[in-house]
């Protein structure tokens, strides 16, 4: 089996290559941003999203009512939240999740998406988790949203390449294409992402985006916030 790529941070050239087109694959998936509404009202208006990308779920917090501070390692993402949040009550910082101190606290603390399986360790994990608790007020809430394991995590080799989509953008079109190969052994799978961009003259390029994603079980999850 040949050796696994060294695991990689958002903070990659690889998310920074295809922030322009992040939030077409999910422009039309809005449950969890609804989800942290509802838990936002019952805890308190102020809220810290870890691994915020482009604001997809700051922004309709914000819009909300809600008091919001996104951080996110990327700062072509960042730049792309920002344009979408003028007029917000929105603050963003570019930060590592993994060692981040604001000197204040919220009350609803948010790692969407699967942000954390983007770390490269446990010891990561542990210490995102503390940074979690240390940015918790009296009485917050912290909320870590894992993808569940399935069985093509634990496949061994190359899984069949899928087109999963294609768009319109910008006069054009774009087209997403995901290669995945699993390491089961180091609780690890390796993402390419292909977008094939052509443009309005009918002009074709390929932006590629490569990154490790990790599989977290709940019982690890369990024990990391033991340790936190």
């Amino acid at each position: 089996m040949p050796d696994l790529p060294p695991p990689t941070h958002a903070d990659d050239d690889a998310f920074t290559s295809i922030a322009p087109f992040y939030d077409l694959d999910f422009e039309e998936y809005h449950d969890d941003a609804s989800f942290y509404s509802r838990l936002a009202a019952n805890h308190g208006n102020d809220v810290l999203e870890l691994g915020c990308g482009t604001g997809r779920v700051t922004v309709r917090l914000a819009r909300a009512g809600l008091h919001v501070t996104g951080v996110d390692i990327n700062e072509a993402m960042l730049k792309i939240a920002r344009e979408r949040s003028k007029g917000l009550d929105v603050a963003y910082l570019q930060g590592d999740m993994t060692d981040l101190d604001l000197g204040r606290t919220f009350d609803l603390v948010t790692i969407p998406l699967g942000s954390v399986q983007h770390l490269a360790t446990s010891d990561d994990l542990v210490d995102t988790l503390e940074v979690v608790a240390r940015h918790l007020g009296p009485g917050g809430v912290g909320v870590v949203d894992v993808e569940s394991p399935h069985s093509d995590d634990f496949q061994v080799g190359p899984l069949p390449i899928v087109e999963h989509w294609t768009k319109p953008w910008q006069g054009g079109s774009v087209t997403k294409v995901v290669a995945v190969e699993p390491h089961p052994s180091e609780g690890m799978k390796w993402i390419t992402w292909h977008f094939d961009v052509t443009d309005k003259e009918g002009r074709l390029r390929r932006v590629n985006a490569a990154f490790s994603f990790r599989t977290i079980t709940i019982d690890e999850l369990h024990l990391a916030g033991r340790l936190a």
